[in-house]
């Protein structure tokens, strides 16, 4: 089977993928790589045809079963572009499958599918909610995940579709005026002013009710922000809309400020079977956001 069957493949039985040998795994990181390099930390993506749409999607978290509906979605809908907003791995039953599947989906495609970094493609977060112990259980080496944390650390933080519409993971950071130092940028020092705000776009949720920015629960460093701040952001940015994940909802999806900002996750019943709640994705179309359930 050559390397774009097998891809095929795996994609369309992405259980086949627990059956991968590292070196089969490596190659799969390898070609990602090659193709994260030549991306910036800005996505900057322009849609002409006011028919073509955009999916976004939130946080998979480990969870195949909503990752295959989404991508039958896909294969039925056929959106132009397709934006993951990070958060691939943790916490669910197939880590290695989704990241694994997405990641092939990046090869084959790799101007129509785009993957954004969130807070969980970091090794401490998966040291702290399982996926670290799963992959060195799995391939008895704690040396070979360092290629995993090197296509991470190639992610892109953010992606603006015509210059209107702000996808990213968590929020806003405190220096508003970053987004545009992220253009041409692919590598960045996280102890500069840089990387102090890639931090916070992975980890600031919105906050109705508060003014400016809030310390937050998460921990140092990362903070709630409201209204004041957001709409100081959208003009400074000349934005419509952003698009967030990094939140679950019981209703699934959740608008903030005035329908400005959209919050998803596209993990269903990510709290577990007591605490149920659909998964959702937003679609872009003609510079209108439109936030959706995903069916069961």
């Amino acid at each position: 089977m050559n390397e774009k069957s097998l891809l095929h493949s795996l994609i369309e039985n992405p259980h086949e993928i627990a059956n991968l040998s590292y070196s089969e795994i490596s190659k799969i990181l390898q070609k990602t790589k090659d193709i994260l390099e030549r991306e910036n930390l800005l996505l900057e993506i322009n849609v002409s045809d006011p028919d073509n749409e955009v999916y976004v999607i939130g946080d998979i978290h480990g969870n195949l079963q909503s990752l295959l509906k989404i991508y039958d979605l896909i294969k039925e809908n056929k959106p132009h572009y397709i934006i993951f907003l990070g958060d691939l791995v943790d916490r669910g039953p197939h880590q290695l499958e989704c990241l694994i599947t997405i990641l092939c989906l990046k090869i084959i495609e790799p101007y129509r599918f785009y993957i954004l970094r969130g807070n969980h493609e970091t090794l401490e977060m998966n040291k702290a909610y399982g996926f670290f112990y799963e992959f060195i259980q799995k391939f008895q080496d704690v040396e070979k995940i360092t290629e995993i944390l090197s296509v991470y650390d190639l992610l892109p933080i953010c992606s603006k579709i015509n210059d209107k519409i702000l996808c990213l993971h968590g929020g806003i950071p405190l220096e508003i005026n970053v987004i545009n130092e992220f253009k041409d940028v692919k590598t960045i020092n996280k102890n500069d002013s840089i990387g102090i705000s890639l931090y916070q776009i992975m980890w600031n949720d919105p906050k109705e009710e508060i003014e400016g920015f809030k310390q937050s629960f998460r921990g140092p460093g990362i903070f709630f922000f409201g209204e004041d701040v957001f709409n100081n952001f959208l003009t400074k940015n000349k934005l419509k809309y952003v698009i967030r994940s990094h939140e679950s909802f019981p209703e699934g999806y959740k608008w903030f400020f005035n329908n400005r900002l959209l919050s998803i996750f596209s993990s269903e019943n990510y709290r577990g079977k007591d605490f149920p709640s659909p998964a959702s994705y937003a679609i872009i179309k003609n510079n209108k956001v439109i936030a959706k359930i995903l069916n069961t």
